[in-house]
């Protein structure tokens, strides 16, 4: 069994990205080595037909779906993320340290067990404010949706704009 297979299998494997260090680590192998070898996976992937990506998000790698593929496997595959949850998502992304009274007036009660869950999953932190809390996107909203602070503030601007001229 190759590096380039093992490296491979471990990123199959895994549910969140991983660093070079890590995957060196748990295949007990130097981190030059691994580095050679998911360049070379990398690589050997764009070459190929396949459904499959190898994706660098800062200094962490991940296999995923290529995105053209999407659509495809929407039948067949457990979403991970609620339609709610993605709109409270939006909403908070949009407007960062909103309260939960803001969140609860615009989508309703139905709204507090998934604004929870979105805490427990770190997608949004929490933080106490008088009787309240005032909610922001993670790092790991981020790194989830492979977008970083300033692209997202540029979205949410160009949509205000358009939301102004409509």
């Amino acid at each position: 069994m190759s590096l380039e297979e093992k490296v491979e299998a471990i990123l199959y494997a895994s549910e969140n990205p991983l660093s070079v260090a890590d995957i060196a680590t748990v295949l007990n192998e130097n981190k030059d080595e691994v580095m050679k070898a998911l360049r070379a996976l990398t690589k050997n992937y764009k070459k190929r037909p396949t459904s499959l990506d190898i994706v660098r998000t800062g200094i962490r790698y991940k296999m995923q779906l290529k995105n053209e593929f999407s659509d495809l496997v929407t039948p067949v595959s457990k979403r991970e993320i609620s339609n709610l949850e993605l709109k409270i998502l939006g909403f908070v992304a949009a407007n960062p340290q909103c309260m939960r009274g803001d969140i609860v007036q615009h989508f309703g009660d139905r709204s507090r067990s998934p604004l929870e869950g979105l805490v427990h999953r770190k997608f949004l932190n929490a933080k106490k404010y008088r009787n309240t809390e005032l909610y922001s996107v993670t790092r790991e909203f981020y790194r989830y949706f492979n977008i970083n602070k300033s692209e997202l503030e540029s979205r949410v601007k160009n949509s205000e704009e358009t939301d102004k001229i409509e």
